[in-house]
């Protein structure tokens, strides 16, 4: 099937206009700040919050300003005089995106698509899986002694 080829501008509109009335988002993620869960060229399903809660470990379409969108991981969640805030990060970085409020969270991904494969990251089953992933991942660093070949697969285990 043929695809739309757009740039940053161009996908921020279209994206915010079709999860906006309600209807969800496919798309071919690019880059390898959420590896090992996405890959370059995974297929992800995005659907428009609909007033239903954010979970610490919900992977998350944010309007991170300027154009600029990213699927990253909602880490932390804070209530505040403002309202909720969700602190936002990438999976193969050490440092977060920053703190976003409700409204610049266009939708949450609920399935990933590789190749043959479909992966709800809406089921309880991953959920708790992110939960995990959530606490090994600030000591993942510290666990050199064991070999890489461990190290890689919980990892792959973890977030696929």
């Amino acid at each position: 099937m043929p695809g739309l080829e757009l740039n940053g501008t161009e996908f921020y509109h279209l994206a915010s206009q079709i999860l906006g009335s309600g209807n969800q988002l496919r798309f071919q993620a690019r880059g390898q700040s959420m590896q090992p869960l996405i890959q370059d060229g995974d297929i992800l399903i995005i659907a428009p919050l609909a007033g239903n809660p954010i979970h610490r470990g919900d992977v998350l379409l944010v309007d991170a300003g300027d154009g600029r969108l990213l699927a990253h991981r909602a880490i932390k969640l804070e209530r505040r005089a403002t309202g909720m805030h969700y602190l936002i990060k990438m999976d193969a970085g050490t440092v977060p995106d920053g703190w976003f409020t409700y409204d610049a969270i266009l939708g949450r991904v609920e399935v990933l698509e590789r190749g043959a494969s479909m992966i709800r990251l809406t089921s309880s089953f991953h959920y708790w899986k992110a939960r995990v992933w959530l606490a090994f991942a600030p000591w993942a660093s510290k666990l050199t002694w064991l070999p890489e070949r461990f190290r890689q697969r919980f990892r792959e285990w973890l977030l696929v």
